[in-house]
C-alpha cells in the first residue's frame, strides 16, 4: 500500500468573473482564496485535494488558516498508508483536534490516490452512481430587487433553471425581491429566498407572511437551529437548513423534527 512521503499546499486565487458575490449583513467576495493539497506517495502515485472557505466570516474556516493547519498537520503522517482513510483519519484528529476543514484536503487527496490504486471512480468506492448528471442552481448576489431580477433571462440562457436569490436583509427590501425574481420565473423553473441567517425571527416571520402567495422555498432564515425550527412550523413554503446543519447529529435532529424538507451541504 502506498505511503505518504510528501504533502505540499498552493495557494491559488480565484477571481469572480462577475466581479463580486454579496449575500446578507453587507459580506462579499471578490476573490476565493484556494488552496491545493498534493499528496505523494512512496510509489509514485500522487492525489490532489482542494480547501476553498468562502471568506472568513461565513463559516467557521478560512483560507489562512487552511494553510498554517496543514503546517502543523501534514510532518505527522508522513509514513502513513495513504488509502487506510479511516487509520489516516484517527491520526489526523489525534495530531490536530477539530478544524475539520483543514483536514479536508489531504482528505480529498488520498481518496484520490485510493481511486488510482484500485483502479475504480470514486463515484464507486463511495457507494455507487446515482446517475450521470445532477440540476444546478445559480446564486444571485445581493443586489437592489430590479437588478437581481434582470440577471434572471441570463443564467437562464446559461442553462439555469433554478435560481438561489440572496435575501437576509431589509425586510422590506427582501421581499421586493423575492416578487421582482417571482416576476421573471417561467414553467419549471424554482426559487430559492437564502437569507443565510440574516434575519432575526420576527423580520424571517414577516417576510414568509408577505410572500405566501409565492412558490418559493425559504432557506436558513435564523442563525439558530430553534429559531428556523419556529419559522418551518408556522409556514407551508418548503424549507431548506445549510449553517445550522454543522454534524450528523443536528441532520438526524432536524430529520427527526420535521426541520427542513432540503438540506444544503458544503
Amino acid at each position: 500500500m502506498p505511503r505518504i512521503t510528501r504533502i505540499q499546499a498552493f495557494q491559488v486565487d480565484l477571481p469572480l468573473h462577475e466581479g463580486s458575490y454579496k449575500w446578507s449583513g453587507g459580506k462579499s467576495v471578490e476573490v476565493f482564496d484556494s488552496t491545493i493539497v498534493r499528496v505523494e506517495t512512496d510509489e509514485g502515485v500522487t492525489g490532489h485535494g482542494e480547501v476553498c472557505p468562502l471568506g472568513p466570516f461565513y463559516l467557521p474556516a478560512y483560507a489562512g488558516g487552511v494553510r498554517s493547519g496543514l503546517a502543523e498537520l501534514a510532518p505527522h503522517l508522513i509514513g502513513t498508508e495513504a488509502t487506510h482513510l479511516d487509520v489516516l483519519h484517527r491520526k489526523m484528529e489525534r495530531t490536530l483536534k477539530g478544524h475539520p476543514y483543514v483536514k479536508t484536503g489531504i482528505d480529498i487527496a488520498c481518496w484520490d490516490i485510493l481511486g488510482q490504486v484500485s483502479g475504480r471512480p470514486i463515484c464507486d468506492l463511495l457507494g455507487g452512481r446515482y446517475g450521470d448528471d445532477f440540476v444546478l442552481y445559480r446564486a444571485i448576489s445581493q443586489e437592489d430587487p430590479d437588478t437581481m431580477a434582470s440577471r434572471v433571462a441570463g443564467y437562464r440562457a446559461e442553462g439555469y433553471r433554478r435560481f438561489q436569490l440572496k435575501v437576509g436583509g431589509d425586510p422590506d427590501v427582501d421581499i421586493e425581491r423575492i416578487r421582482a425574481v417571482a416576476a421573471e420565473l417561467e414553467p419549471g423553473d424554482r426559487l430559492i429566498a437564502d437569507a443565510n441567517t440574516g434575519w432575526v425571527q420576527h423580520e424571517a416571520a414577516r417576510v414568509v407572511r408577505a410572500v405566501e402567495d409565492i412558490d418559493v422555498y425559504i432557506e436558513q432564515p435564523c442563525l439558530s437551529y430553534e429559531e428556523c425550527l419556529a419559522i418551518r412550523r408556522r409556514i407551508s413554503h418548503p424549507f431548506v437548513l445549510d449553517e445550522s446543519i454543522d454534524g450528523m447529529e443536528v441532520l438526524l435532529r432536524g430529520h427527526a423534527d420535521g426541520a427542513m424538507d432540503v438540506v444544503n451541504i458544503k
